[in-house]
């Protein structure tokens, strides 16, 4: 469900992550069903909460983090001096881990449990990852509509919304996974939000995430990979 942003003006990997990351952009019209993909994303064998946490105070995941979101403003400026007349361009964004930062959680919990997570969103106190917002700010500045795409419930949008809006950052749409919805992927669930972003009219030059089911399944130009080893999310 899309909901407008009250900042609105107007309107070295594992092989089978090379593998996922391999069919990650696909054209529109080259785009697989989501559950072909399944099979090859699979949970690395390093990832959990505490060797997540000191991961995320390496060089090598700051280097990671930035080359990334760089790698994602660069092919916007590119698309855009190679289409100048291009409109209704887009965005699409994961929340957690790659646009809000949690480790204030996981920093007091041993590893990733939904009843701890929702009693952290209640609070809208994550603060922002400061690359990722800084993108997409200067994104909504040059042009591109911004879409915010969580596996965040639909009962946490009240939440969700005070903690962006505490952080500054301005978007275009948020979808969230409804309520009645448990079951689904989040490859299935966010490809079709994709999908339904272009159906609107746009095309979405970058989508940016940190879990591989944010990207696999197509209906991007780009797709560009955060690191994150303190849980997996098929």
């Amino acid at each position: 469900m899309q909901f407008l942003s009250p900042f609105q003006k107007s309107y070295a990997a594992p092989a089978l992550m090379v593998l996922a990351l391999f069919v990650l952009c696909p054209s529109p019209g080259l785009a697989a069903p989501p559950e072909n993909y399944s099979k090859a994303v699979e949970e690395p064998a390093d990832t959990n909460n505490e060797a997540g946490l000191k991961y995320t105070k390496t060089s090598l995941f700051k280097q990671e983090f930035a080359k990334a979101v760089r790698e994602a403003r660069d092919f916007c400026k590119k698309y855009k001096r190679e289409n100048p007349d291009a409109k209704n361009l887009a965005i699409v964004s994961d929340i957690d881990e790659t646009l809000l930062d949690n480790r204030g959680l996981f920093n007091h919990v041993e590893k990733f449990t939904w009843p701890e997570f929702i009693k952290w969103i209640e609070k809208a106190e994550a603060p922002n990852l400061k690359e990722t917002a800084s993108f997409l700010k200067w994104a909504r500045k040059n042009g591109f509509s911004i879409f915010l795409v969580t596996g965040r419930p639909e009962k946490l949008r009240p939440y969700t919304i005070m903690n962006l809006v505490k952080n500054d950052i301005a978007y275009d749409g948020l979808y969230m996974r409804p309520d009645s919805d448990r079951k689904s992927s989040a490859i299935k669930l966010k490809t079709k939000v994709r999908k339904d972003i272009e159906d609107m009219g746009f095309k979405i030059v970058v989508n940016i995430g940190d879990q591989v089911s944010d990207l696999v399944g197509g209906y991007a130009l780009d797709c560009e990979k955060l690191p994150n080893k303190m849980y997996f999310v098929k």
